[in-house]
């Protein structure tokens, strides 16, 4: 007994020591960041703080329960967009960006004609832009990163995950152009056209190569050329031209390893360097929307004229069919993550797994729904989202698919 007593003894004063090492470790972090900010505060500019924000992903440290809802305000302009595992709902008037805890995160006010917006391909940056105005501005999850005014209108945007960013713009006596800025907003590159009008554009990951599509009148025709420019150089490094072709949009996918152009009648994927590897027609007409993800482009289909039913296909980057969804349904929006496929319909909500091996579908849970959503989307955990004009209801697949087992199971 004695013998355990001692032992006791011991610990009990190593808790003490742990403690007190511990508080003294923190008050000299305390006293030593409080030196340091006052001895350098004079070099601690905008741009630092710039940086660090671009760095600090919030939503990394997300405890909020996977069940749950926020309230949110909107109006006939609205669109959404998830960074990270918050809302961010831009409108006309300014952005606001939600928490699932139940709270504001943050709310910028703004003026625009027209707003509309492009995200990083790793969702932690937001570029929003006005199409008939010449303002823009760069948001994060912690707050707006920088604002610029430029000197004439912006009819499109893209952004990489660096923070380089590039607009297409025109001047006095150009039809249209490509402007790049680098991550604190400096102009790295311009190319303007006297010809040509500009219809989408898009940057590589280091910011290095941009890709632009532009339409021009050739010998009475419409032609549509692609182009790849150094930014550095400013050299044209790769083109080609379609004849009778629209350019809806380019970019770069499969880690810049390829280029796609979805244009008024196809999808169409290219080399870096601009040599074609496949095309994939799809009917003009009947096209309702397209979703470009990571690994695939989705576009959506009416099977006819009169009903709701649709065909959804899904194309890889190398344009070969992955899957193919028929609905009977009006399908309003999706979402597609983790082999997940979220088809948000008027009446009800269908999640399907598809098959990495085979890119067959199979249906897991069909969720009735008493409210008119407009959106769906996921957040970096996989929990899904469904957003109406009033909330953001949040939930978890599994919670879905746990009460998707149990109805199935009280009808038997």
């Amino acid at each position: 007994m004695q013998k355990s007593h001692r032992y006791s003894t011991y610990y009990r004063r190593a808790s003490v020591m742990l403690k007190i090492a511990r508080y003294a470790l923190l008050l000299f972090l305390v006293v030593f960041s409080a030196f340091c900010i006052g001895f350098i505060r004079d070099n601690i500019t905008m741009d630092i703080v710039r940086q660090v924000s671009q760095i600090i992903d919030l939503s990394g440290s997300d405890r909020t329960p996977s069940e749950t809802s926020v309230t949110i305000s909107t109006d006939k302009s609205s669109d959404f967009v998830m960074i990270g595992s918050d809302l961010a709902v831009v409108s006309n008037s300014g952005i606001s960006l939600y928490g699932f805890a139940g709270s504001k995160l943050y709310s910028y006010n703004y003026a625009y004609t027209n707003a509309a917006f492009t995200t990083s391909k790793n969702g932690k940056t937001i570029l929003v832009y006005d199409t008939e105005g010449t303002n823009l501005a760069v948001y994060s999850s912690v707050s707006k990163l920088l604002e610029k005014t430029l000197d004439y209108e912006i009819k499109s945007a893209c952004i990489n995950d660096i923070g380089y960013f590039a607009v297409v713009n025109s001047e006095k006596t150009y039809r249209s152009g490509v402007i790049v800025f680098d991550g604190d907003g400096k102009e790295i590159f311009r190319w303007m056209s006297p010809d040509k009008y500009v219809t989408s554009v898009d940057l590589n990951s280091n910011g290095q190569k941009v890709v632009c599509s532009a339409i021009y009148n050739k010998n009475g025709a419409f032609v549509t050329e692609i182009a790849v420019y150094d930014t550095s150089s400013g050299e044209k490094t790769a083109s080609f031209e379609a004849a009778d072709t629209l350019a809806l949009k380019v970019g770069y996918a499969d880690n810049d390893s390829k280029i796609y152009m979805l244009s008024d009648g196809a999808f169409s994927s290219y080399s870096a360097d601009l040599e074609p590897i496949g095309t994939r027609a799809y009917n003009q007409s009947n096209a309702k929307f397209f979703r470009l993800y990571k690994d695939c482009v989705m576009i959506a289909e009416s099977d006819n004229l009169a009903g709701n039913s649709m065909t959804l296909r899904a194309y890889d980057y190398g344009t070969s069919l992955m899957f193919e969804q028929k609905t009977q349904s009006r399908i309003i929006d999706i979402d597609y993550t983790g082999n997940t496929l979220y088809l948000l319909k008027t009446d009800e909500l269908e999640v399907l797994d598809v098959d990495a091996e085979t890119n067959e579908t199979t249906s897991l849970a069909a969720l009735p729904l008493g409210v008119q959503y407009k959106a769906v989307m996921t957040d970096q955990y996989g929990r899904y989202v469904l957003v109406s004009s009033k909330s953001a209801d949040r939930s978890s697949l599994s919670s879905l698919l746990e009460s998707s087992l149990e109805e199935d199971k009280g009808k038997n």
